[in-house]
């Protein structure tokens, strides 16, 4: 056989046979977006019954599981909408919300396990509802929700009576409130008022007493009270950075305005969130990210537990998501970067941890990319951190990346398994995650440094945090792509609009076109807020100017780049036909423009074949344009 025919063949059959492996060893798209057949896993106050919801013919319903049995009976049968999220109300009864489609009418019920009769806790209406403290039911079976069925633009307080599910109004809201604080008897006892710009702390001693301003701060300010305390009956535990640039979790009492005392401060990072016992009416512990989430305790026998729970889940992050009512038993949802994890149940008398669920069995840990942090310097001096991902066996040099800032900016990135960072990671980029200025955590400073800046200096930390990239030899300048949702896919059509010789190409998941509209047109229910968003972003009453100069839906001949864009027909927030006239622009410009539009979806795309459909073309039009 000829020396030179023979070579072919064999060179075909390399890439046949690479080409096989690279499909065979290739983890499929559904794999990293699938999750578990069962969640939302509550526990009873007797610890004996887990609850947990699990599709029956497609659609989410409620189970029990007997815990002295394991055995598990089926209590719902929805047929038409699932069920999104439930809690005991006692040891018979289950709360439980079903989703609700856009238009369609609100659906709080209550089924008890025994009889499997369901109920309407409210009746289905059209008004909007928010949970008042932790979605529990207290010792006399009363909920507490606020309602705007009175008024779309303010939310009054109801006490919902689950025996008899008759309502009573608790209070009613001036049109200022926006935030109701209860005490661990279900009381409210305090609450939070803004005009916008400016918040106020209202305290009164009982809900027969009217309620009193006791201090004021600009909306920078934080004070943000997480429960009171049970020993003290005018003093609530908080979050403040009153003074400070930080977050600390604080005690300050409300009958005379000020801080009491500091229980902890970070000197670096914000105190995220405070562990609060709603049964004791104390604090667990403090919750702070620095490049991964830390706690530190305050509580010993709840540490013990904790210590003993990390002994068995060595490397994961973890939290406790319910426990029974005397704290022998409790549920656990853990974590790492490359592992979704999975839920458990912890029995603290026989110190045993059995897995419930994991979080997603179609994937194996080794397959996946672990998240670094790093750090880098822009050219004024600011510090940022970030999160970079690195393809398994990537010679870390030249690498085609994706830049996803988050949905923000009032937000930031933490370490976590992600499903599209480890999705796009897998086929071949690596993924930059900046927290860039405007981003919370970092004080605030910080994210004050992002105010107005939505068009200018944020999009030049993220543009300042690839040239890092670039110069550390991390990235290949030829191939670099931006991709976000919301905020960050602004970002990318912003990074397509006025950087378009620094990305290779952008792509944009329900990313706003127009900073104007999407404050001239928000909800009415939004409206105490507006002038601290008007502080934040932009007043379309004196900047206008501003805010059309930096809105792509004015720039669309601005873009010499690949687009990809994704939207719902029934966003709400991001205005349809302003995005259909910037497509119409950017094609008569001759911009090579992908756009998929769902009209039955929303700002979030929850039918499961539209999300498949949706990834399938991102990583067609990333491998497209980054994988030459």
């Amino acid at each position: 056989m000829n020396r030179n025919f023979t070579l072919l063949i064999f060179c075909v059959l390399f890439v046949f046979v690479s080409c096989k492996s690279k499909t065979r060893d290739e983890i499929p798209i559904e794999s990293f977006f699938n999750t578990s057949d069962k969640s939302n896993f509550r526990l009873s106050p007797n610890g004996k019954f887990i609850s947990y919801i699990q599709k029956y013919n497609g659609i989410e319903n409620l189970y029990v599981m007997d815990l002295e049995n394991d055995a598990v009976e089926r209590i719902t049968n929805e047929t038409d909408i699932g069920i999104r999220l439930s809690f005991w109300a006692n040891d018979e009864d289950i709360v439980f919300l079903k989703h609700r489609p856009p238009g369609d009418s609100l659906r709080l019920m209550s089924v008890n396990r025994k009889a499997l009769s369901v109920r309407y806790v409210l009746p289905p209406s059209n008004v909007k509802m928010r949970w008042v403290g932790p979605q529990r039911v207290n010792n006399r079976n009363e909920l507490l929700v606020s309602l705007n069925s009175r008024d779309s633009s303010v939310f009054d307080v109801y006490r919902i009576h689950i025996a008899d599910c008759t309502v009573d109004l608790v209070v009613k809201n001036p049109g200022n409130i926006v935030e109701w604080v209860p005490d661990n008897n279900g009381k409210i006892r305090a609450a939070i008022s803004s005009n916008g710009h400016t918040e106020t702390i209202l305290y009164r001693d009982s809900e027969r007493d009217a309620f009193t301003a006791v201090m004021e701060n600009n909306f920078k300010t934080t004070v943000q009270p997480l429960g009171f305390s049970a020993k003290k009956h005018s003093r609530v535990y908080a979050l403040s950075n009153l003074g400070r640039d930080k977050k600390a979790l604080v005690e300050v009492d409300l009958l005379t305005g000020k801080e009491e005392n500091i229980l902890f401060i970070h000197p670096d990072v914000d105190v995220s969130k405070g562990g609060y016992s709603w049964r004791r009416g104390d604090m667990n512990f403090a919750v702070f990210h620095t490049s991964k989430l830390e706690r530190h305790f305050f509580n010993k026998e709840l540490e013990d537990i904790f210590d003993a729970i990390s002994a068995q889940l060595k490397g994961y992050v973890f939290d406790l998501e319910g426990s029974d009512s005397t704290l022998t038993k409790f549920l656990v949802r853990a974590y790492t970067d490359v592992d979704p994890g999975a839920y458990y149940h912890y029995d603290r008398e026989k110190n045993l941890l059995r897995e419930l669920a994991k979080a997603n069995s179609s994937l194996n840990p080794a397959d996946l990319s672990p998240v670094t942090n790093v750090k880098y310097f822009t050219n004024d001096g600011a510090n940022i951190q970030a999160y970079l991902t690195l393809p398994k066996e990537s010679s870390k040099r030249k690498l085609p990346v994706i830049v996803i800032p988050h949905n923000g900016p009032a937000s930031r990135a933490v370490w976590s398994y992600d499903a599209e960072v480890q999705f796009l990671v897998s086929r071949g980029f690596a993924v930059f995650q900046p927290n860039y200025r405007g981003s919370t955590g970092y004080g605030k400073e910080f994210w004050a440094s992002g105010f107005k800046e939505w068009g200018k200096l944020v999009q030049e930390d993220i543009k300042e945090g690839v040239e890092w990239l670039i110069e550390e030899g991390i990235a290949d300048p030829k191939r670099i792509g931006i991709y976000g949702f919301n905020f960050g896919g602004y970002s990318a059509l912003h990074g397509a609009c006025f950087n378009s010789a620094f990305y290779t190409c952008a792509a944009s998941y329900s990313g706003m076109t127009n900073l104007y509209t999407y404050l001239k047109e928000a909800p009415p229910y939004v409206a105490p807020y507006m002038e601290m968003y008007y502080e934040m972003i932009g007043d379309p009453r004196i900047d206008g100017d501003y805010l059309r100069a930096f809105s792509p839906v004015f720039h669309a001949e601005k873009v010499k780049i690949p687009l990809f864009i994704a939207q719902g027909g029934k966003d709400y927030r991001n205005n349809v036909n302003e995005m259909n006239m910037f497509i119409k622009e950017l094609r008569k410009n001759g911009t090579d423009v992908t756009y998929m539009l769902r009209e039955e979806e929303g700002n979030v795309f929850r039918i499961d074949e539209n999300r498949v459909d949706f990834y399938k073309a991102l990583e067609a039009f990333f491998e497209k344009h980054l994988l030459k």
